[in-house]
């Protein structure tokens, strides 16, 4: 799952008693777990300059204006995005309107050297309380309102977008989103858009991450995603039965007691960048069977097989009706 936008804080009254939550969000930001850079030699050590930006919007130690800030949680945003997809160059022009905006110096204060994470740790954390949210019973009312914060990335409906920038999780098996959920905020699986929205600041404990699992669970599913440009796809349907299919199902409808998520209708942009990273070890909570497994596909018949897999549906009875709209979102929609 990728990615429920950073929250950006708004100016507002001394009234507005949401404004403690959206500075909880801002903290949980300073410590998101980053990626590696996707280009060894850059002219700004872009993680390291994220964090440095993460923690002057948590501080703001030079009592900037709330414009400012605002502008800056955007830019922040936009330049992930950027680095993420490898532009390197204009992540870090982006990046810099940071510092500017911010009034920070480019170069951090001498730290003491920390120590890497250690995995072993931090994957024994998620696995602690992923079994403890698969023990609870979801209150789906209360993954709705949690649901609504991850809307304005994901959407109502839960069919992220076309372009692959953001997953389609509608219908997705409960049991993988929470592992999902719980991987990313405890530093399993790098992604640093997704760490602000799923810390316990922002969403809760074990019961929240069950709750709103559950809640997408019932989202319809839309099978009208970003397909693949429908090259070789006889090639594609071959690989899948011999790569993907005794894990993910003989129609992409995935395993919830494995953790195998349902890849029927998903974005075919968003099947190809998973892949890369899971086939060059960059998401860290992978099977490491499939690691191993795909690590031998060239491109091109991994693209063909994914084009493939991206054309899968689920059955009639979970699909959208056509021109379906969340009616949990009927008010918001309407205006």
């Amino acid at each position: 799952m990728t990615a429920m936008k950073l929250l950006v804080l708004r100016k507002v009254s001394g009234t507005d008693r949401s404004k403690p939550r959206r500075r909880l969000i801002a903290v949980a930001a300073a410590t998101a777990v980053l990626l590696a850079a996707p280009n060894a030699a850059l002219a700004m050590d872009f993680p390291a300059a994220l964090k440095r930006v993460d923690h002057a919007l948590k501080t703001n130690p030079s009592q900037v204006s709330q414009f400012a800030l605002d502008s800056c949680f955007k830019r922040r945003n936009f330049a992930v995005k950027l680095y993420e997809s490898r532009q390197v160059d204009r992540a870090e022009r982006s990046l810099q309107f940071c510092f500017d905006a911010l009034k920070i110096s480019e170069v951090a204060p001498a730290a003491k050297k920390q120590a890497a994470p250690d995995m072993d740790k931090i994957k024994a954390k998620a696995v602690e309380e992923a079994e403890q949210a698969l023990s609870l019973t979801p209150n789906v009312n209360h993954g709705l309102e949690i649901y609504r914060e991850c809307a304005s990335c994901h959407k109502p409906e839960g069919w992220g977008l076309t372009n692959g920038s953001v997953p389609q999780l509608a219908g997705q098996h409960s049991n993988v989103v929470i592992k999902q959920l719980v991987d990313i905020r405890a530093g399993s699986r790098g992604n640093p858009m997704m760490n602000p929205y799923s810390c316990v600041e922002a969403i809760g404990g074990a019961q929240s991450v069950a709750d709103v699992a559950g809640y997408i669970d019932t989202l319809e599913i839309s099978v009208a995603n970003g397909k693949g440009p429908g090259i070789n796809l006889e090639v594609g349907e071959r690989l899948y039965r011999e790569n993907c299919a005794r894990c993910h199902g003989a129609s992409g409808e995935g395993d919830p007691l494995t953790y195998a998520p349902r890849i029927q209708s998903q974005h075919y942009k968003y099947l190809v960048r998973q892949y890369r990273w899971i086939r060059d070890s960059k998401r860290h909570n992978a099977n490491a069977e499939m690691t191993a497994q795909i690590k031998g596909l060239k491109m091109t018949e991994a693209k063909a097989m994914l084009d493939y897999v991206s054309r899968l549906e689920p059955p009639a009875e979970l699909q959208a009706p056509e021109g379906w709209q969340n009616p949990d979102f009927a008010e918001s929609q309407a205006n």
